[in-house]
């Protein structure tokens, strides 16, 4: 791999913690990142953590781009990506690929879904959180994998319980015709409890809700507000909107019911 002049020592595990959060978030911003590392890498020196980004981006393993609200906002490079498969980070491959979305609502898309999984994590609730690239790269590269490229699968623990589910952050709507086939794709899965859908707006997510009635997999409706201040804690709907439940309550449920269907 080639290195602007001057080169640049990636022996730190912290340089490599710092990578593999940005690959995995797509985009992730410097506040966003900087709880990240305090909560992944223990980093707790702001200074340091500001240094160490500069570095990376100054020798373009990680790319750097300012937001119309005027926010950086990071994404790993190529260079980076190559790096980080020699390290054996599977998902990375797929940047080296070329799978990259650089266009505003995909960089929006993943600041909000970092709310979600930040929510999570101050919550100290969060064991596991696969991103989106980890799945992709599971459903494509391995016989075992998810029915769907969700945007994450989140394991969670609450009074000594684990729960897992898929996730998914939709900011705006898809067609119907879509929603059919997502539908198809879901009632297929089996890895995972059930899914999460969290949406900005109580009218997007009535719209949503509406194709999955009766689905066979259960689906649950929540709000990115309330998830962002509540965590498992958030009030959940389902398909009819006729049920509002904490989603802890309906992890918790859907867990029992997986439980005595394998019995």
């Amino acid at each position: 791999m080639r290195y602007p002049k001057g080169g640049i020592d990636l022996t730190s595990s912290q340089d490599t913690l710092l990578l593999q959060q940005v690959l995995r978030s797509r985009h992730v911003s410097h506040e966003q990142l900087w709880e990240f590392m305090q909560h992944r890498a223990r980093e707790h020196r702001r200074r340091v953590f500001s240094w160490r980004i500069k570095r990376l981006v100054d020798h373009e393993l990680v790319l750097r781009r300012s937001t119309p609200n005027r926010l950086w906002v990071y994404s790993v490079s190529q260079e980076g990506a190559e790096h980080l498969v020699g390290l054996g980070e599977a998902a990375a491959l797929l940047v080296t690929g070329g799978f990259v979305e650089l266009d505003h609502g995909s960089i929006q898309h993943s600041l909000g879904l970092n709310d979600l999984h930040l929510a999570l994590l101050r919550a100290g609730v969060l064991t596991s959180w696969q991103a989106e690239l980890e799945i992709r790269s599971l459903n494509e590269f391995t016989a075992y994998g998810f029915a769907k490229d969700y945007d994450a699968v989140v394991k969670v623990d609450r009074d000594g319980r684990s729960y897992q589910f898929a996730l998914e952050y939709e900011r705006s709507p898809k067609t119907p015709e879509k929603y059919a086939r997502v539908r198809q794709v879901l009632e297929k899965e089996r890895h995972v409890d059930c899914i999460v859908y969290v949406l900005p707006a109580y009218p997007l997510l009535s719209y949503v809700a509406t194709f999955f009635e009766r689905c066979s997999k259960p689906v649950y409706f929540a709000l990115s507000d309330d998830f962002r201040k509540n965590a498992l804690d958030a009030v959940v709907m389902d398909s009819r909107r006729l049920r509002s439940v904490p989603l802890c309550a309906v992890l918790d449920a859907n867990s029992r019911r997986d439980l005595v269907g394998s019995a």
